[in-house]
C-alpha cells in the first residue's frame, strides 16, 4: 500500500466526475475514466468522498468532512467497499499499469458491441473529434452571445416566412414532372445538411471541453437517424453548455434554410431548381423543427431534460408511471413516497403528454394510411391490414421494453 494509493488518496488525471441530476427519487452523478471510457454511476455519498480524493486530503480528513455534512462516520467497511470499487476499476492514481487499462477498454468496446441488435444499431461514419477541434478554434466567434442572438432571430425571421406561404412553397415543389432530377439532388443536400447538424453538435461540444468520438447512422426501432456521440455531455456542469450542445444541430439545420430561402426567392417558378429549393425549404425546416420535439428521444429531448437536470427523464417517467398504476402495492406506495414532489409531478405529466402525442400522432398516421389503402383494396381489407401492423408494431415495443428491463436487471445483478 503506498501513500498514494491510501493515505493520501487521488483519482488518475483521466478519471471526471459530472454534476449532480436527478434519476427516479434519488441523484446520481456520471464519473468517466477518460483512458478507458468507461462511464459509472455513483451516489451523492460516494461523490461526496470521492470527489475529495485529490491527493491533498488523508481518509482521515474525508472522514471528518463526511461526518460534518451527514452525521455519520464512516467506518473499516465503508472505506473497505470505496477502495474495493475504485480498486476494482483502477480510478486510483497508482493503482493501473497500461496493460490492466487497456483490458478494461476492449472490455468496453465489447459491451458496446454486444448491445446491436435488430432493435439497436450504429454504423460509424467519421471519427471527427480532430476536425470539431480545428472548427470550434476557427468558429469561436460564433459562441458569442450576441451572435448567437442575431442568428436565433435569422432562423426565427426564415420560418416565419417559410410557415406563412407554406401551401405556395408546398405547390411549386410538387410537379412530378421535375421529381427525376430534384428527388435525388433533393436527397444528397439533405444527407449534406444532416451532415453539418452532427457537426453543429460536435463542434459545440468540442468548444465546451467534450470530445467527440462518433458521426454516424443509427438505427432504433423504428426510427433509422443520423447521430453525433456526445456521451460525455453528462460530465459538463454548465447546464447552459449541455442544453446548447443539444440545440446546436438544430440551429445549424435552421440557418442552413437561409441561403436555400435565398436561392428560392432567385429563381423563377417553373424552373427546377426552384422546385428543388421550395422541397429544400419545406422538408428541411421541418425536419429540423420535428427534432425540437421532446420525444423519441431527438435533440428536444435532450435538451429539455438537461433543462431539468434529468438523467433518464423518459425511462424514470414511465416507471413512475407504472408504479402509479400498481400503487395499491404497498411496495409501490412506499416507492412513490420516495419521489420529491417536483419529480413526481415532472414524471407524471411528462408520462401522460407522451402518452397523449404518440396516440396523436398514430391516430393521425393511421387515417392517412387508410385514406391511401382503401382505394387500392377497400374498406374492410385495409382495416384489417392496419390492425395487424398495429398488432406487430405494439408485438416488438413490448419485446424491447421486456429485453431492455431484463437487460437492467442483469446489469445491477
Amino acid at each position: 500500500m503506498t501513500e498514494t494509493r491510501h493515505d493520501l488518496p487521488r483519482l488518475r488525471p483521466e478519471v471526471t466526475i459530472g454534476p449532480a441530476l436527478r434519476s427516479g427519487p434519488s441523484v446520481v452523478h456520471r464519473l468517466k475514466d477518460q483512458r478507458t471510457g468507461v462511464h459509472y454511476r455513483i451516489g451523492p455519498r460516494e461523490h461526496f468522498v470521492i470527489r475529495r480524493m485529490d491527493g491533498s486530503r488523508t481518509i482521515e480528513d474525508i472522514g471528518r468532512e463526511y461526518t460534518e455534512e451527514y452525521g455519520r462516520v464512516l467506518g473499516p467497511d465503508s472505506w473497505r467497499q470505496i477502495f474495493t470499487l475504485l480498486g476494482r476499476h483502477r480510478l486510483l492514481d497508482g493503482m493501473a499499469d497500461e496493460e490492466t487499462l487497456e483490458r478494461l477498454r476492449r472490455d468496453r468496446e465489447a459491451e458496446r458491441q454486444e448491445n446491436h441488435t435488430w432493435l439497436h444499431r450504429r454504423w460509424v461514419l467519421l471519427r471527427p473529434d480532430r476536425l470539431c477541434t480545428a472548427l470550434a478554434a476557427r468558429l469561436s466567434f460564433t459562441f458569442h452571445p450576441a451572435f448567437v442572438a442575431l442568428a436565433l432571430l435569422l432562423a426565427v425571421a426564415v420560418q416565419a416566412l417559410v410557415w406563412s406561404r407554406a401551401g405556395t412553397i408546398l405547390a411549386e415543389a410538387a410537379p412530378r414532372s421535375m421529381w427525376p432530377v430534384t428527388v435525388p439532388v433533393m436527397f444528397v443536400l439533405m444527407g449534406l445538411i444532416t451532415l453539418l447538424h452532427e457537426l453543429g453538435h460536435g463542434v459545440t461540444f468540442k468548444h465546451f471541453g467534450g470530445t467527440v468520438t462518433e458521426i454516424g447512422v443509427r438505427w432504433r426501432f423504428p426510427l433509422l437517424t443520423a447521430y453525433c456521440r456526445t456521451d460525455d455531455i453528462v460530465l459538463l456542469h454548465r447546464r447552459t453548455a449541455r442544453v446548447g450542445t443539444a440545440f446546436a444541430g438544430v440551429l445549424v439545420s435552421l440557418l442552413c434554410m437561409v441561403p436555400v430561402l435565398g436561392w428560392w426567392w432567385l429563381t423563377e417558378d417553373g424552373q427546377w431548381g426552384h422546385s428543388l429549393a421550395a422541397g429544400l425549404l419545406l422538408f428541411g425546416s421541418a425536419g429540423a423543427l420535428v427534432n425540437l420535439l421532446p420525444f423519441l428521444q431527438l435533440d428536444g429531448y435532450v435538451m429539455l431534460s438537461h433543462a431539468l437536470d434529468m438523467a433518464d427523464l423518459r425511462g424514470e417517467s414511465y416507471r413512475y408511471c407504472r408504479q402509479l398504476l400498481s400503487r395499491r402495492s404497498p411496495a409501490a406506495r412506499d416507492r412513490l413516497r420516495a419521489y420529491p414532489t417536483r419529480d413526481a409531478r415532472l414524471y407524471a405529466l411528462y408520462g401522460l403528454v407522451t402518452l397523449l402525442f404518440t396516440a396523436l400522432a398514430y391516430s393521425g398516421l393511421m387515417w392517412l394510411w387508410y385514406g391511401s389503402l382503401r382505394h387500392w383494396m377497400g374498406p374492410a381489407p385495409a382495416v384489417l391490414l392496419l390492425a395487424a401492423e398495429t398488432a406487430l408494431v405494439g408485438g416488438v415495443l413490448v419485446y424491447a421494453a421486456r429485453r431492455r428491463t431484463s437487460e437492467r436487471k442483469t446489469a445491477h445483478g
